[in-house]
This record gives C-alpha cells, sequence and structure tokens, in this order.
C-alpha cells in the first residue's frame, strides 16, 4: 500500500520514505469500477476475510498494471506530496545529520529500487487493487501478496486509512508509528492466510513478505530498517495486540493508533501497559536571525527509530540502543542559503528526554558522533560558552545539553553554528518545565 511520502521510506512506497511490502502510495487515476473479479479474485477476496475477520463493504476496485508503469506512477506520487527541491532538501538534510552517506540523485535510485520490489498494490487515495500483470515471481507469492492487499482494502472500508496521519511530511515518526500499524495488521492477516492456504510456516512467510518489502542492499541502511520497522515491528506489536483482545483489538486500536515510533519499539511500557506521549517540541524559524538569503528548507520529527539508526551508523549496533532510549520528542530544522561552491548550511536538532540522566547518556553518545564526523584537528571537543564545540574541515557543530533537553547545531562554519544557537537558545522556553517525564505527565 501507500508509504507516506514525508519519509521517502513511509512515501517511497509512504516514502522515507523511508518509508517502507513495498507497496507503493500511487497516485494513479481514479479507476472505474470493473466488472466481476475473475473466479480466483473472488475467492482470494474470502480468504482475506477470512484471514482479518473483517467483511467487504463493497465490491473490490482492481485495476491492472504493468511493471514499466510503477516508476512513473511513483515519482508522480512524490511530487504531489513534496513541493519543488522539498524531498532533496529533505534528503540533504539526513545527509548533514549523519543518517545517509550521500542524497546526490539519491530520490530517484529509490524510486527504482522501491519499484522492483513491488508485488501487489492497494491506493487507499482511488480505493483500488492494482495488479501486476507481467510479474516474474512465483504464483505462491503473488496470492500473499493479493491477500495482503485486499487487507489493506478491509482496513479502508472498515477504518478509513485517510483518517490516519500517514502522510504527514513534517512529523516522519508520528507517520511511521500509525504505518507499522496498518502493516502490521495487514502482516498478521497475511501470515495466517499463508499458513493455512500455502502451508508456510511462520518463518518461510515472512521471508515471502520480507522478500516482497526488501529494496536492496544499495538502498542505505536508514530506508531499509525503516521498511523493517514498519512490517516486522509493526507485526510484533499486532501480535500482542490479538493476543490480548484478538482482531477486536487490533480494530480498536485503528481509533488509538501508536503517534510515536518509540510506542511501536517498546509498545508493552509505552502504549499498551501505560502511554508515554511524545513531547511536542516546538524551533522558532532562525531563517531571518541568519541572513537575508537563508531560507528553512525542510523539518521533519526524527523519533527513536531514526535516532537510535544515527547511532547505529557512526558507533555500533550494540552501543546505540541505549542513548536512544528514553527519546521523549524532537523537530529538526535545515537552513540553505545561496548555491552551488558558495552555498552555505545549518541544522539545528533539538530533542527532549524522559529524564537528565537520559539526556547526558545522549548527549555523551552524540558527542562522539559529531567527533568522527567532522575529525577535529584537536582530540576531541572543546568547551565553549554556548556547549561543545567541534570544528573540522566539513563544518562545525555545538551541543548545548540543559537539564532534559539537548540542542545540536550543525553548519557550514563555525561562525554560523554560533549565531543559530544564540538563536535558539534565546527563543527556548523549556527551562522552566519539570525535570522528569513523570512531572510533566503524571499519568
Amino acid at each position: 500500500m501507500r508509504i507516506p511520502g514525508q519519509r521517502i521510506t513511509s512515501s517511497l512506497a509512504a516514502a522515507a520514505c523511508a518509508a517502507l511490502g513495498w507497496a507503493a502510495a500511487l497516485c494513479a487515476e481514479p479507476a472505474e469500477e470493473t466488472a466481476a473479479p475473475p473466479h480466483e479474485l473472488t475467492e482470494r477476496q474470502a480468504e482475506a476475510e477470512a484471514a482479518r475477520d473483517l467483511a467487504f463493504k463493497k465490491p473490490v476496485v482492481y485495476k491492472p498494471l504493468k511493471r514499466a508503469e510503477i516508476v512513473p506512477l511513483i515519482r508522480d506520487d512524490l511530487n504531489e506530496q513534496f513541493a519543488e527541491g522539498e524531498l532533496d532538501n529533505l534528503l540533504l538534510a539526513y545527509e548533514k545529520l549523519g543518517l545517509i552517506k550521500s542524497a546526490d540523485g539519491l530520490a530517484e535510485r529509490l524510486v527504482h529500487a522501491y519499484a522492483r520490489a513491488v508485488v501487489a498494490l492497494y491506493d487507499q487515495k482511488t480505493h483500488t487493487v492494482h495488479l501486476i500483470e507481467d510479474l516474474p515471481v512465483p504464483a505462491a507469492m503473488q496470492k500473499i501478496a493479493e491477500v495482503h492487499e485486499l487487507v489493506h482494502a478491509l482496513q479502508d472500508q472498515h477504518f478509513d486509512l485517510s483518517a490516519l496521519p500517514l502522510d504527514d511530511i513534517h512529523n516522519g515518526d508520528r507517520a511511521s508509528a500509525a504505518l507499522a500499524l496498518v502493516e502490521g495488521d495487514a502482516t498478521l492477516a497475511t501470515v495466517e492466510y499463508a499458513a493455512a492456504h500455502a502451508r508456510l510456516s511462520l518463518g518461510d512467510s515472512l521471508r515471502v513478505i520480507g522478500f516482497a518489502a526488501e529494496p536492496g542492499p544499495a538502498v542505505p541502511y536508514l530506508f531499509r530498517r525503516t521498511m523493517s520497522f514498519t512490517y516486522f515491528n509493526g507485526l510484533r506489536l499486532a501480535e500482542a495486540l490479538h493476543k490480548r483482545g484478538g482482531w477486536a483489538a487490533l480494530n480498536k486500536a485503528f481509533a488509538d493508533p501508536p503517534v510515536s515510533t518509540e510506542q511501536v519499539l517498546h509498545f508493552q511500557d509505552t502504549y499498551l501497559d501505560a502511554r508515554d506521549e511524545p513531547t511536542p517540541v516546538e524551533l522558532p524559524d532562525c531563517a531571518p536571525a541568519l541572513g537575508e538569503n537563508w531560507k528553512l528548507v525542510a523539518h521533519d520529527v526524527l523519533g527513536e527509530l531514526f535516532t537510535q539508526v544515527l547511532f547505529r551508523q557512526h558507533l555500533s549496533f550494540v552501543r546505540a540502543g541505549k542513548p536512544s532510549r528514553g527519546w521523549d520528542g524532537d523537530r529538526l530544522h535545515f537552513y540553505r542559503s545561496g548555491q552551488g561552491a558558495g552555498e552555505t548550511w545549518a541544522l539545528v536538532w533539538a530533542t527532549v528526554w524522559d529524564t537528565e540522566k537520559d539526556a547526558t547518556e545522549f548527549a555523551r553518545a552524540y558527542r562522539k558522533v559529531l567527533v568522527r564526523k567532522y575529525k577535529p584537528d584537536a582530540p576531541g571537543a572543546e568547551q565553549h560558552a554556548l556547549g561543545l564545540l567541534v570544528t573540522g574541515d566539513t563544518g562545525a557543530a555545538l551541543l548545548h545539553v540543559k537539564a532534559q533537553h539537548a540542542v545540536s547545531v550543525e553548519a557550514s562554519t563555525a561562525a554560523i553554528a554560533q549565531a543559530l544557537m544564540r538563536h535558539v537558545l534565546a527563543a527556548d522556553t523549556n527551562h522552566e518545565e519539570p525535570t522528569t517525564k513523570q512531572e510533566r505527565d503524571p499519568r
């Protein structure tokens, strides 16, 4: 089905991206309702109804699609979701932050990579199931993919997928969490179908679904991890809900979906037994303070998932989990000025943590990330009036920590970083907040 554009991971198939089968949300022309589907599709509808314990409220609309049509449809979808240059700027922000190595030409490469992974599609905008006519995959895999997309059609008819924040391009964390519920629910139903009709074990079923969802090793780890989160972390959440109350519990969850990747990653403590709602983080538009030609060109909420990926990129898988735990909210702003060789850039990433200890652990780990990114001549970093300063040939960074809040500013020069940090701190109103999560949210 469609993935939210903002993350490529969660639009490129609800992008990003990224993102995440990869059943991409395609902006096809509204389809005419087709004649009664052939016998095998009528049978597949009944199988999807049985697997998900829901009945179709109205006939399913089918529309055939050739593989050659997928790339232009995904590209058109991205153009609809993002203003001109917005996706490129978001990817460049991810590059500057260190989430990906290079944003150059990445959007187009992602489009082609995800297009190759499409097996079947459900487009919730037109309420249409797209069947790929010339698909070189085994028949069993095709059937599984068709059931998966038919479950999305059932979800849409019963719960209205457009009511979920799947297209929130400025809060990718919230979009990814909602998408994980949608895909986890459909994956659980698909696994049950595969076990009953294709005689596949759970492991075999997940391998089939994973193959359809995997865009390939050439795609940056950020987007591959976002897709695995969407399907497999989403599946674990769906299994936990189903164990508690069957399909009725999942039905209820669509009216009260998870609102952060933290709630999906740690669903027991943050979504099911108790709620740990993210704290909204507001940032001022600092472009006027930076100069006449500066513009805010991208902004997003990264969430615990992207924070964990960032640490995995620069530290290690083993050490990445701890400093990203305790995430409570964030906001990323990315600024640009000029073009070509004379271009300058700056970003600010403001985060809030459950406790001061969590903020300190994050800052200690992120300092290592900044040193590895900028490779300063002096060992490590130096203390500055505005925070911890790291300066290298490719730019500079300042890291300021106060109570459970941490602000990181990075820019093409140390002077720009300092000017940006001064403006952010001058506008900061967080210093009067309680010092623990429990005080802020006594529930």
